[in-house]
């Protein structure tokens, strides 16, 4: 059940009601309640809806204030004069009944509701944005629309046949595509503006879910007619001599993570030369010759120009690729695009045995507890 507080009924501000625990929604304080008017009672797990004049615009205004933390530098941002631009992150804070930012002489921040406000603000911007795409799509004649994130290396190597298997499920859908990091695709889901996710590894976030598609083996990428270039497969403990570049290490713990891990467990220190934050940057400087990156056995299907590729000697646990999607999206085309996506899995795997570990059946990892 949702309570509605409206405006509308005669209450002067969402600013007089504060929600007390177990007994619903109450004035601020008795000095209020003649303005205010009666408690409006609820039961403890009720939800509470504000009926607010709040609108996308000032949410864009105190998005860019947020941003900023400058309301001169705001201004600028969203082309409005900064006294409209103050009198609108006002008048939201009038309507909210919280203070969103912190105002001192020269400085201003963000309060611990503003911070909060900002990630829900961004939602709310992300699903309009998400709205006004399938409502053109929809002009376009397509039924429906989905927005999908995927690292680099899936757009060339995966994505091509996931989405002919897509359309053949889904004629009438149109798919946005974005290649993304994995970290941009973990905001970008939380964000809503994506509504699937390819990336490797798992992701634990207790907004998102995953499933593991394939695991692939690891390799070692060379430099073409190079001293590395050999047929032999490489030890860990020549690797270990050979100039490296690294995907740099970031949160949550992935990729990099378990590249290191390789040398860490045989005993040896990495001779790192270049740390990048994307694979087909690694690649790109291999094939300069700037240096050898582990990557995975897939790369090899780019066939990348000067670029080399040897077995790696170490027994490891290769890594993973999956799908992932936030945990209560109820978009009705990522069913269909995970079945794609499972369909072009198995294939591709039929296709290049080679290049993958074999693994049980598809996991999925929700981490709210199913899984």
């Amino acid at each position: 059940m949702a309570i509605v507080v409206s405006r509308r009924e005669g209450y002067k501000s969402a600013a007089c009601y504060e929600s007390v625990p177990g007994k619903g929604i109450w004035p601020r304080g008795k000095k209020n309640e003649a303005d205010c008017g009666k408690m409006v009672s609820a039961e403890p797990s009720a939800d509470v809806e504000w009926d607010i004049g709040m609108n996308i615009r000032q949410l864009q205004y105190f998005l860019a204030v947020a941003h900023d933390l400058n309301f001169t530098r705001a201004s600028e941002r969203v082309n409005v004069a900064q006294p409209a631009l103050s009198q609108q992150i006002m008048a939201l804070e009038d309507e909210l009944g919280v203070a969103l930012f912190t105002r001192e002489k020269r400085k201003i921040s963000l309060t611990p509701a503003g911070a909060i406000l900002v990630e829900h603000a961004q939602r709310v911007l992300n699903a309009a944005s998400t709205a006004v795409a399938a409502v053109r799509a929809a002009q376009r004649g397509a039924a429906a629309h989905l927005t999908v994130g995927a690292i680099y290396s899936a757009i060339y190597n995966f994505l091509p046949n996931t989405l002919r298997e897509f359309k053949s499920i889904a004629e009438n859908a149109e798919v946005s595509l974005q290649e993304m990091t994995i970290a941009q695709q973990i905001a970008g889901l939380k964000e809503g503006t994506i509504e699937v996710g390819l990336v490797r590894g798992h992701i634990y976030d207790r907004d998102i879910v995953t499933e593991l598609l394939y695991r692939e083996l690891l390799v070692v990428a060379v430099p073409t007619g190079g001293e590395y270039d050999v047929e032999n497969a490489v030890e860990v403990s020549e690797l270990a001599e050979w100039p490296l570049i690294a995907v740099a290490r970031g949160l949550p713990r992935g990729y990099a993570d378990r590249i290191l891990e390789i040398f860490e467990e045989n005993a040896f220190t990495p001779n790192i030369v270049k740390e990048v934050y994307d694979m087909h940057t690694s690649i790109c400087l291999v094939a300069a010759g700037m240096g050898v990156s582990v990557v995975p056995a897939t790369m090899k299907l780019m066939n990348t120009p000067g670029v080399a590729f040897r077995a790696l000697g170490a027994q490891t646990q290769g890594v993973s690729f999956s799908v992932a999607w936030r945990r209560d999206s109820e978009a009705p085309m990522i069913p269909l695009f995970r079945d794609a996506a499972r369909t072009s899995a198995a294939k591709l795997m039929d296709r290049h045995p080679n290049l993958f570990m074999q693994v049980a059946p598809s996991a999925t990892v929700d981490p709210q507890g199913q899984i």
